[in-house]
């Protein structure tokens, strides 16, 4: 049955879908980067801004209730609430989506003209608003093949969706960009509707997704489409009120963790220009920001630009990783949970942290040694945002295994049916994070690597407080640390070797040669390291992966 495929099988599906969809975003901020610039990515990521928390709203809490269902039903064999609850969540999604979609059309004016003061941004919110309604269907099937521990479909929509993302928008804005003069007078005035020509990508390619699963749930193999009589408007009202009620817990925290984002993009706007402002001898005697300063308009929304959509573009490659471990062993704790064996729950919550550890320690050591030549090569023509973003992302991706393995404790709390805690974590990492933004940004000497900082110590925060809960709740050690130390040593292994590897190839082989060879000698020094400081734990792990369980 669809319930006993193998953990192995369903991460690599997800893995090859991740690299993927990962690599075809690339395809579109990257370029988008050397189009727009600081100044026109700032106007595409503050659509996003008023996007992203809306839509995690709207998607976040259905799919993973509908998941954890599922699964439980699933192993139970109650079929018949199976199809029930599948067919409550598309009701509701869509409900959601629409007041979503319907929501950002209310707000697109006052937001961009008051609270992002971007009035240039308003085509690209307009644009993406109908993406929320596709988006809200495509999560709720997503969760429903997740939960029946078939990760096929979710691999499937992830890449066309990629594909039509990249596709159209990097084909539609470069047109916009190019004809700007023609259009527009100059392409300084097109860059607004250059970005919300790429927005357009986004919100065809969520389409293209949802016709993709309305297209596999008729298939005749899901049989638990048509399984069991139909349901009563009774039992239709009574099951979408309890997917609500364990819903909204899950979606209003993944709004806030997502508010946070906003609160970034007017926090760095504005602490950047009062920063300008208060030390004004500073940033005349500082060769970088100087420059920045007398070539940008809008310094505020430039540096914004330059974390939110180049920065935070190339480090979500590298963190986006470990997500894919916590998604594929959601079915599986849960399983352990509702059985109540502390034995298979601690087999299952050893493997999540070593895998999160495994997956995350390498890319993010490596992301941290060589940030600046990645930088310079995708974006070989904007030599001001490199100069800008190299600190930044170095700070970030040397501390990317504390928000992976925040990620991964928080997915136990799920697997428990405890919905409300993370909600509750967020907002204490958001709180701690707008006061260190506040800190930091407004200094000179830091500007927006003050906020790749606050990022990791809010994470920091909230990992430390969701463990010690943990423990004092249900009794459940994780043993992060204890686990994640013979990755991060590899880690740092693998990190020195390749930043060694590439300073010694540069002058010789050019950037790009010298990138690739010392990537390549940082993995490989990595998984030696691995299997020589942990050959046992590593061995258990290949056995339980092949083992097919839930």
């Amino acid at each position: 049955m669809t319930a006993n495929k193998g953990f192995l099988r369903n991460t690599a599906v997800m893995f090859a879908a991740m690299f993927i969809s990962k690599a075809l975003g690339a395809v579109l901020k990257i370029p988008l980067g050397n189009i727009l610039g600081g100044e026109g990515m700032g106007y595409f990521t503050t659509a996003y801004s008023i996007f992203t928390p809306v839509l995690s709203f709207v998607c976040a809490g259905i799919p993973t209730v509908l998941t954890r269902s599922v699964a439980g039903y699933a192993a139970a064999g109650e079929y018949r609430s199976v199809r029930n609850v599948r067919r409550c969540s598309l009701l509701l999604a869509l409900a959601a989506g629409i007041a979503g979609s319907a929501l950002i059309f209310a707000a697109a004016v006052p937001f961009v003209c008051v609270i992002a003061n971007s009035p240039e941004s308003l085509p690209a919110v307009l644009i993406i608003a109908p993406a929320t309604v596709f988006c809200s269907i495509t999560a709720v099937y997503r969760g429903y093949y997740e939960g029946l521990s078939d990760t096929l479909p979710t691999a499937l929509s992830q890449v066309i969706e990629s594909f039509v993302r990249a596709g159209v928008g990097v084909g539609l804005s470069y047109y916009v960009y190019v004809n700007g003069v023609r259009f527009f007078g100059s392409q300084s005035a097109a860059l607004p509707y250059s970005a919300a020509a790429a927005i357009l990508g986004v919100t065809v390619s969520e389409i293209c997704g949802t016709l993709f699963m309305l297209v596999r749930s008729r298939r005749r193999s899901d049989s638990y489409r048509d399984s069991g009589e139909k349901m009563t408007g009774a039992e239709i009202l009574a099951v979408c009120r309890e997917i609500t009620v364990k819903a909204l817990p899950i979606s209003l925290g993944a709004a806030a963790s997502n508010l946070i984002s906003l609160a970034d993009m007017l926090t760095i706007s504005n602490c950047i220009d009062l920063s300008a402002s208060i030390f004004d001898g500073y940033w005349a005697s500082d060769t970088l920001l100087s420059e920045i300063r007398s070539n940008f308009s809008g310094v505020g929304n430039f540096m914004y630009g330059c974390y939110a959509g180049i920065i935070m573009s190339v480090y979500m490659l590298t963190s986006s990783v470990s997500g894919v471990i916590a998604r594929c062993e959601l079915p599986r704790l849960t399983y352990a949970a509702e059985k109540g064996s502390v034995t298979d729950l601690g087999r299952e919550i050893k493997l999540l942290i070593k895998g999160t550890a495994s997956v995350t320690a390498p890319v993010s050591a490596l992301m941290a040694v060589l940030s600046e030549p990645v930088l310079q090569v995708l974006y070989p023509a904007r030599t001001a945002e490199v100069a800008v973003s190299a600190v930044p992302l170095t700070l970030l991706s040397a501390g990317g295994l504390v928000p992976a393995l925040l990620g991964s404790v928080c997915m136990i709390f799920n697997a428990y049916g405890d919905f409300g805690f993370p909600i509750k974590v967020t907002l204490i990492g958001g709180a701690v994070k707008l006061v260190f933004n506040v800190m930091f940004i407004a200094v000179p000497q830091m500007n927006i690597s003050g906020a790749a900082i606050s990022s990791v110590l809010s994470c920091a925060v909230c990992l430390v407080y969701s463990v010690r809960t943990l423990k004092k709740r249900f009794g459940i050690s994780t043993g992060c640390i204890r686990y994640s130390i013979p990755s991060v040593f590899a880690g740092l292994g693998g990190g020195v070797g390749a930043y060694l590897f590439f300073r010694g190839l540069e002058a010789h082989a050019g950037t790009l040669a010298a990138l690739a060879v010392s990537a390549t000698a940082g993995a490989v020094i990595y998984a030696l390291m691995l299997f020589i400081y942990d050959s046992s734990d590593c061995a258990a792990v290949i056995r339980l992966l092949r083992k097919k369980r839930v």
